[in-house]
């Protein structure tokens, strides 16, 4: 009897054990197709369901860039960066770098990060930022901070749109502020 006993508990702690790897695998695999690890070993938040300008879709950087960086270049200019779509982050980001030149701000940051075996990181735009926001912060993935991140989007001579990834709110604020930026790849 005490053979069986033995038995039956070392049989239901193995297959508790076996059942319990297996959930573990089913829900990464879940999650895995949910939000998608990027080759650059970033996060997948938009798919746009076909390849079309060379692109199909977007991965955030694992980890912020900076916690402490200005929009800008120390000159308040307008860069002409002021579009806000899903897919014109990129653009904008070479706008401002061409406009601003070079130094430490946020653009030019994302603009010469290699990350992953990657060189092609952006700012992104307004529009992306939010994507970020409601596709991997609010689920609670990628480790942002509740704190505000640039986006490339201009709103004028001297500001440009942020996110607060506390609420998700999004403001235009003074370029020479301090704020989080995560970096964008497209492929």
């Amino acid at each position: 009897m005490k053979i069986l006993v033995n038995f039956v508990f070392i049989s239901f702690i193995f297959f508790s054990i076996t059942g319990c790897g297996n959930f573990i695998k089913i829900d990464k695999e879940t999650y895995e197709k949910k939000v998608g690890i990027g080759p650059a070993g970033g996060y997948l938040f938009y798919d746009k369901g076909s390849y079309s300008d060379g692109w199909r879709y977007l991965e955030c950087a694992p980890t912020d860039q900076s916690t402490e960086i200005q929009w800008y270049n120390g000159s308040y200019t307008t860069t002409g960066a002021t579009a806000t779509a899903v897919g014109t982050g990129k653009a904008n980001t070479a706008t401002i770098v061409a406009s601003q030149g070079s130094g430490s701000y946020a653009a030019k940051l994302c603009d010469d990060l290699v990350l992953g075996g990657y060189d092609d990181w952006f700012l992104p735009s307004k529009d992306e930022l939010n994507l970020m926001y409601t596709k991997l912060k609010v689920l609670g993935v990628g480790g942002f901070a509740f704190d505000f991140h640039w986006s490339s989007s201009e709103f004028n001579d001297i500001s440009a749109w942020f996110q607060d990834f506390d609420d998700g709110f999004q403001v235009s604020n003074n370029k020479s502020s301090d704020l989080r930026v995560r970096a964008v790849r497209a492929f």
